[in-house]
């Protein structure tokens, strides 16, 4: 089951899932037991033109739209979801250029990222911070017309491979700005990558800010509207999360529907044999055809240049709930060997949680969604 969309979609539906499954697919399993980051993965998704989809022709782009990237992001996501993660940063970094950055700014970074010559890494989990940013405790000091950048940044993906870091850094005790931090500069120093459940290929580290020394034109909007470039990058990043979510919870049904029709109990398919199969293979699909619905519905707004504060964080609930549902009934579908590595549903179910506690935990995802429910809702629409 999928949605259906207009033909030329379609289309680009059908090319990227084919050669995802010639090129990403083979790659999954390796570079999740691997922990590492794969060149190979990411010459591989820049080859379909992932980084390209969202950016008008005028920056090196497709002249595509959110709505296409989206569309082709779950394909990639169904055969190998950390290699829909590869370009998400370098796309988040170049879209809030655009929106925030300057011309020199943009004309120096954004053609590269767009055509994934470079990569770009989002600075902006510290140890402490969780997904708070006002606790950020980076500081950027005035040094002459330019900056000092000093702190530790947490969970930083492509910290080791990326050309260029938008670090968010406290400009006084109530400001926040971002910052464009070149990574060959000495004083971004990495650690090792942390060990993780999933996802291990984006290779997330520690990253020390040492004292680095930045020209004035390395801030990226106002001195104090950090908070303002943060929440737009935020923004395509769970669109970007629930997303991937939707292309994990899709690959999960195939899979248990694939099993169930072979797997037999005394002569007849299981899931056409037993009605409670049936049952937990329907409301994971229902769930899933809504989390696509809305993160096509994020994709059309965020296209139109509309604010998806509500949307976004609904998209990810939503679409982190069905890959969760849709990777324990393929789970209860295949038994044991749903649990052996033999099987792709291992690596599914692990992959499921992930998006729960990442880039924003889902309770805080809740909060934001009823806090934008009150703040338009009036004491006149009480019932009395």
């Amino acid at each position: 089951m999928k949605l259906r969309l207009d033909q030329d979609l379609e289309d680009l539906r059908a090319a990227v899932d084919g050669q995802a499954a010639r090129t990403v697919g083979p790659l999954a399993a390796g570079v999740d037991r691997a922990q590492g980051f794969s060149q190979e993965l990411w010459d591989a998704v820049r080859e379909i033109g992932l980084t390209r989809l969202p950016f008008a022709e005028e920056y090196g782009g497709d002249g595509g739209t959110v709505r296409a990237y989206v569309v082709a992001t779950r394909e990639i996501a169904r055969h190998c979801p950390v290699a829909a993660l590869y370009p998400g940063t370098s796309i988040q970094v170049a879209m809030t250029l655009l929106k925030h950055g300057t011309a020199a700014q943009v004309e120096r970074y954004v053609p590269g990222l767009v055509a994934g010559t470079s990569m770009a890494s989002w600075a902006f989990t510290e140890p402490a911070t969780g997904s708070d940013p006002r606790q950020i405790s980076t500081r950027a000091e005035p040094d002459g017309p330019g900056w000092r950048l000093s702190g530790t940044k947490q969970f930083i993906s492509f910290a080791g491979q990326a050309d260029v870091a938008l670090v968010f850094a406290r400009t006084s005790e109530t400001a926040l700005g971002a910052f464009l931090v070149d990574t060959t500069d000495p004083g971004w120093q990495t650690g090792p990558p942390s060990e993780v459940l999933s996802m291990g290929g984006t290779e997330a580290r520690p990253v020390t800010l040492d004292g680095i020394r930045l020209a004035e034109d390395a801030l990226v909007g106002a001195i104090d509207g950090g908070f303002d470039v943060m929440i737009a990058g935020e923004a395509f990043g769970k669109v970007r999360a629930a997303t991937i979510s939707a292309g994990i919870a899709a690959r999960a049904l195939e899979e248990a529907s694939a099993y169930a029709l072979t797997r037999e109990h005394r002569g007849a398919p299981i899931g056409r044999k037993f009605p409670t199969i049936q049952a937990m293979l329907g409301r994971a699909a229902a769930s899933t055809l809504a989390a696509e619905s809305l993160v096509l519905t994020c994709a059309d707004l965020l296209d139109r240049g509309l604010a998806v504060t509500a949307e976004a964080a609904s998209a990810r609930l939503v679409a982190g709930r069905a890959a969760r549902e849709s990777a324990e009934a393929a789970l209860h579908v295949c038994g044991a060997y749903g649990l052996t590595r033999e099987m792709v549903v291992e690596r599914l179910y692990r992959e499921a949680v992930f998006f729960d506690v990442s880039q924003g935990v889902s309770e805080i995802q809740q909060i934001i969604v009823g806090r934008e429910l009150l703040a338009g809702t009036t004491r006149q629409g009480a019932s009395s």
